[in-house]
């Protein structure tokens, strides 16, 4: 999967609920992002979980190196 020709390499990402989500790279960043209360949901959700956020939505990596969508950014999924 592509999000905006960044290839989405991860399996799982971590979503607050409104509007934060942060691909996870290892089971240790999913440790992290569970110990502070993110809900972790596979990949495969992604642009489901994206259409139903509020317009503060963005993807990055858990890290903040990437954000393949930048917040009130629209985002293009290719399969």
């Amino acid at each position: 999967m592509k999000v905006n020709g960044y290839e989405i390499t991860q399996e799982m990402f971590a979503y607050d609920g409104c509007h934060k989500i942060y691909l996870l790279d290892n089971p240790s960043e999913q440790r992290e992002a569970m110990e502070n209360g993110y809900e972790i949901h596979h990949i495969l959700e992604l642009e489901t979980i994206f259409e139903q956020s509020c317009a503060l939505r963005f993807i990055s990596t858990w890290d903040l190196i990437e954000y393949p969508v930048s917040q009130f950014e629209p985002a293009i999924f290719e399969y």
